[in-house]
C-alpha cells in the first residue's frame, strides 16, 4: 500500500494534522479505511475513524470552526464526536473518540477484530502504518480474528459485525472467534434494537447473505437476533410437499431469492430498480425481503394442528403476521418497513393460489394488486422462492414451473401497467351522493371501489356506465336495510337499532356484491 497516496484521498486531513501539532496531541487515523485501502477496495470513502489522546472537545470543535460544519455529541461519557461536513453533494463523516487506555496500544487491543486495528499517527511529520496485531497478515488471508477474549462482552453487537464484514468481504471467520462469539451470544440481547437492525440489514445487504445467517442458525446466534426463529426449529410439516422442517425451509427460501436475484433479477432492469428502492435510508426493498423468507412461516409453529390425520397449518399467515410485528418493533423498523413486512407474510400464498389456475382472469389479478398495492411484486418474489423451496415428493416439476411462469408474468405486467398512462376516474364520491341522495357513508366507499375496478377491467368507460353499476348497488342496499326492519320488527326492537344492525358483516350475497 501506497501510504502517502492513500492519505491524500481524506480530505481535510492536512488540516487535522495541523491542529494536533499546534494543540501538542496524538491523532491516529484507524479502522475502516486503511483496511479497505489495504484490500484495493474500489470504493468512495465518506467516513473516517481517528483516536485523540488528550483534550478531544477543544480539538474537535476547532476542526468544526474551521471547516465551518457542525460536530454531534455520539457518547460523551467514552469522548465520542462526529463532525459532518457537506461538500459538492457529498456528506462526510469524521470520528473522533478519545484513546481509550494509557498508551494507543492499549487503544488498538480493545478494538474487535485485528483487520481493524492498522493505524497512522498523522500528527507525525512523516507518518508510518502500525500494525502491532498482525492486520495484514489477516487482511491477506481474508481471516476474521478476534483482538481480545473479552471483545465480545466489551460489546456484543461486534458478533454481528463479524458475519457481516464476512458476507460484504468474502472473508472466513476464525474457529477460536466462533466458539467465542457463541459463547457470548446471550448478551445480544443487552444491544438496542437499532443496533441490531443496522448489523442485520448490512448482512442482507450482501449478495449471498445466505452463507453467514446459516452459521448464526447453526450456533443459535439467530435465535438472538429474530423473536420466535427459534420455535421454527424441528417443526416438521408432513404432507409430501415439504421435504424440511420450517426452519430449515425458511432458510431454503432465502436462498432461492438470492439466487434468482443473482440469476434472474440482476440481469433485468424493471426488477432490478423496483427491488433497488429504499422503504427506509440506505435499506433497499431486497433487504426486507430477505427478512420476510426468514419469516414467512414463523406462524406455523403456532398454527400447527391435526385434523384427520393429516398435518394442517390453518392461520398461519395471520399468526405470522402478529409476529412480525414484534420482530419489526425489537429491530426498531420504520413504519413503512413494519407495512411491507407483515404485508408480505400475510398474501406470501396468495401468488400461488393465482397461479393454481392455467390463466388468472383479469378480475382476479386486479384484486391481488388492489389488495398488495406497490407490493404486489415484492409478494410474488417471496411466494416464488417459498415455491422454489418446497421440493417434497408430492412436487410436480411441470406445475412448478407454469407456477413461476405465472408468477414473474405477474410481475412483468405490473411493471408494465406503471408505465402507462392511470385510469381517468369518471366519478367521484359527490357526483354518487348527488345522484342518488346519499350522505358520505361506507356504501359510497363501497360503490367508488366497485366502479374502480370494473372501469380497470374495460367495462366502465362512461358515466352512464358507471351509474348503472351504482345504482344496482344502491338498490341492493335499500333491499338489505327493508329486511333488516322487518327483522327488527319480528323480534319487536325498535327503529332505532336498524343504524347497529347495519353496520353487522355483509352476509355472502353482499359481499359479492361489495366484491
Amino acid at each position: 500500500m501506497n501510504l502517502t497516496k492513500a492519505l491524500k484521498i481524506i480530505p481535510r486531513l492536512s488540516l487535522i494534522s495541523k491542529i494536533s501539532r499546534k494543540k501538542n496531541i496524538d491523532v491516529w487515523l484507524v479502522g475502516g479505511f486503511l483496511r479497505d485501502v489495504c484490500l484495493n477496495r474500489n470504493k468512495e470513502f465518506f467516513d473516517f475513524d481517528f483516536c485523540v489522546d488528550d483534550g478531544i472537545l477543544p480539538f474537535v470543535k476547532e476542526f468544526a470552526q474551521k471547516t465551518r460544519s457542525r460536530f454531534i455529541t455520539l457518547d460523551k461519557a467514552h469522548g465520542s464526536y462526529r463532525v459532518i461536513i457537506k461538500t459538492k453533494g457529498k456528506i462526510l463523516s469524521y470520528d473522533f473518540t478519545l484513546m481509550r487506555g494509557d498508551d494507543f496500544s492499549q487503544d488498538l487491543i480493545r478494538r474487535d477484530f485485528t483487520i481493524n486495528t492498522l493505524a497512522v499517527n498523522i500528527s507525525s511529520v512523516k507518518p508510518v502504518l502500525i500494525d502491532e496485531f498482525n492486520a495484514c497478515r489477516d487482511l491477506a488471508g481474508k481471516t476474521i480474528r478476534v483482538v481480545a477474549d473479552n471483545s465480545f462482552s466489551d460489546d456484543p453487537l461486534r458478533i454481528l459485525r463479524g458475519f457481516s464484514i464476512m458476507v460484504n468481504y468474502g472473508f472466513r471467520i476464525e474457529k477460536r472467534t466462533l466458539g467465542l462469539m457463541a459463547r457470548a451470544r446471550q448478551l445480544i440481547e443487552n444491544v438496542s434494537g437499532e443496533r441490531i437492525g443496522e448489523e442485520l440489514f448490512k448482512i442482507f445487504a450482501a449478495p449471498c447473505s445466505l452463507s453467514a445467517i446459516k452459521i448464526m442458525e447453526k450456533l443459535s446466534i439467530l435465535d438472538e437476533v429474530i423473536p420466535h426463529i427459534a420455535e421454527a426449529r424441528g417443526v416438521t410439516q408432513e404432507g409430501g410437499y415439504h421435504h424440511l422442517d420450517v426452519l430449515a425451509h425458511s432458510l431454503e427460501a432465502l436462498r432461492q431469492f438470492e439466487l434468482l436475484y443473482r440469476r434472474r433479477f440482476n440481469r433485468c432492469g424493471d426488477f432490478l430498480n423496483y427491488l433497488a428502492e429504499e422503504p427506509a435510508q440506505n435499506r433497499k426493498l431486497s433487504q426486507i425481503i430477505k427478512l420476510a423468507c426468514l419469516l414467512h412461516d414463523i406462524g406455523k409453529p403456532a398454527a400447527k394442528a391435526n385434523k384427520d390425520g393429516k398435518t394442517i397449518f390453518y392461520g398461519h399467515e395471520k399468526i405470522g403476521r402478529e409476529m412480525a410485528e414484534e420482530v419489526a418493533e425489537r429491530l426498531r423498523l420504520s413504519s413503512r418497513e413494519r407495512e411491507i413486512l407483515k404485508k408480505l407474510i400475510f398474501w406470501h400464498m396468495r401468488p400461488g393460489f393465482l397461479a393454481d389456475q392455467k390463466k388468472p382472469t383479469l378480475r382476479a389479478v386486479y384484486r391481488f394488486f388492489r389488495d398488495t398495492g406497490e407490493d404486489g411484486v415484492a409478494v410474488i418474489l417471496l411466494s416464488l422462492s417459498d415455491w422454489r423451496a418446497t421440493r417434497g415428493p408430492k412436487t410436480d416439476s411441470k406445475k412448478r414451473k407454469r407456477h413461476e411462469r405465472i408468477m414473474l408474468d405477474l410481475a412483468q405486467g405490473y411493471f408494465d401497467a406503471k408505465k402507462t398512462k392511470p385510469v381517468i376516474k369518471i366519478i367521484d364520491g359527490y357526483d354518487i351522493m348527488k345522484k342518488f341522495g346519499l350522505k358520505p357513508s361506507r356504501l359510497v366507499g363501497i360503490i367508488l371501489t366497485k366502479i374502480k375496478e370494473e372501469q380497470a377491467l374495460g367495462k366502465v368507460t362512461t358515466k352512464q356506465d358507471a351509474y348503472r353499476i351504482a345504482e344496482s348497488l344502491v338498490r341492493r342496499q335499500g333491499k338489505r336495510d327493508e329486511r333488516i326492519v322487518s327483522e327488527c320488527q319480528s323480534v319487536r326492537e325498535k327503529p332505532k337499532d336498524v343504524g347497529r344492525l347495519r353496520q353487522q358483516p355483509l352476509g355472502r350475497k353482499d359481499r359479492r356484491a361489495r366484491a
